[in-house]
């Protein structure tokens, strides 16, 4: 690859996600690749704790339907647009010495996990979402 090429693309910590469940799907066969573990992590991270709430109190439930529902398409349409051949083989070859990505993999989701419990919490204490009695 030439030099221009690899200065062509900027490489973000969404990327380095990406990559490591590509890396781990690559090495173990398994179904989870760069754009499943993307749409997991907008899912819990941000949709469910954030979005969904605050677009249900604020939008009411047919508008927020119409809203959430092709929010949820976001991830799939990104990784289909971003992750072309050139900028694979970026990845490639700028993550090349990289070892042990189910550790970093274990890393990723625990980091999910957390950043979902706060934002339950957060919007709890906030009063976005409440037990009904």
């Amino acid at each position: 690859m030439r030099d221009f090429d690899k200065c062509r693309y900027q490489i973000g910590f969404i990327d380095y996600i990406w990559y490591v469940a590509e890396k781990w799907s690559e090495k173990e066969h398994n179904n989870l690749n760069g754009g499943a573990l993307l749409f997991l992590c907008w899912l819990f991270v941000i949709l469910i704790p954030v979005v969904i709430p605050l677009a249900f109190r604020y939008l009411g439930w047919a508008i927020a339907l119409a809203v959430v529902i092709p929010i949820c398409f976001l991830p799939s349409l990104f990784c289909k647009l971003r992750y072309t051949a050139g900028r694979r083989e970026t990845l490639r070859e700028h993550y090349r010495d990289m070892k042990r990505p189910g550790r970093r993999l274990i890393t990723i989701i625990l980091v999910a996990f957390a950043l979902t419990i706060t934002d339950f919490i957060l919007m709890f204490h906030l009063g976005f979402i409440h037990w009904s009695k």
